[in-house]
């Protein structure tokens, strides 16, 4: 059974919550993130999270137990969240292509705001090209690119897409972009300079271009 755990003191009767197994992973795993995006993949360590936590050490050592188990399952939270996305966006191949991008890049954008640290440590991630995760990036990078390929060639198989886009290079570019939209919301872009980088960005994998209201 998960949830919390509820346990009653002896000494003046006053009860106190003790997480379950399951809570109290999901609550590392949410303090990690925290952790990850303020100190970087390369330098957040258990005593960061513990702090966040309000545990012990020891106590984030039981569930991780070691750094790279502490990485991996952080980056995993990210991998998710990041297939998450997509589901809501590129594998809904009802939606018309170009929805479809804009839904993603959308999705992607208002993340800054509502998820933070997953974009940062997704930014940070995408930067460690010399370290033993990033072959693990480039899947997850490789099956966005592979997600917003599948849907430009599915535009163009309906005609909303010209002919002369290139699949694989618009899709590139079109992924790309997020990581410069993300940049420019955490320096302060105001919002009709962020939906003008957004429209340029599905214009270009989709051919057509529109003018900013």
């Amino acid at each position: 059974m998960t949830g919390r755990i509820v346990e009653l003191s002896v000494e003046g009767n006053r009860r106190r919550t003790r997480l379950s197994p399951e809570d109290r992973r999901a609550q590392l795993l949410h303090c990690a993130l925290a952790a990850f995006a303020e100190h970087g993949i390369a330098r957040a360590t258990h005593s960061h999270v513990a702090a966040r936590a309000g545990v012990s050490i020891p106590a984030v050592y039981s569930y991780f137990r070691t750094r790279d188990d502490l990485v991996a399952a952080t980056l995993a939270e990210v991998e998710t969240f990041l297939d998450g996305l997509l589901a809501d966006s590129l594998a809904r191949k009802t939606l018309p292509a170009d929805e479809a991008l804009t839904i993603l890049a959308r999705l992607f954008t208002d993340s800054v705001e509502e998820q933070p640290d997953r974009i940062r440590v997704w930014l940070d991630w995408s930067t460690g090209t010399g370290s033993d995760r990033w072959p693990a990036y480039l899947e997850v990078l490789g099956r966005l690119h592979h997600a917003a390929e599948a849907t430009i060639r599915r535009g163009q198989k309906a005609n909303d897409i010209p002919a002369w886009i290139n699949p694989k290079a618009a899709a590139r570019i079109f992924i790309g972009g997020g990581h410069t939209v993300a940049l420019m919301k955490f320096a302060g872009a105001t919002k009709k300079e962020v939906d003008a980088a957004l429209l340029q960005l599905v214009g270009g994998a989709t051919g057509w271009t529109r003018t900013p209201e």
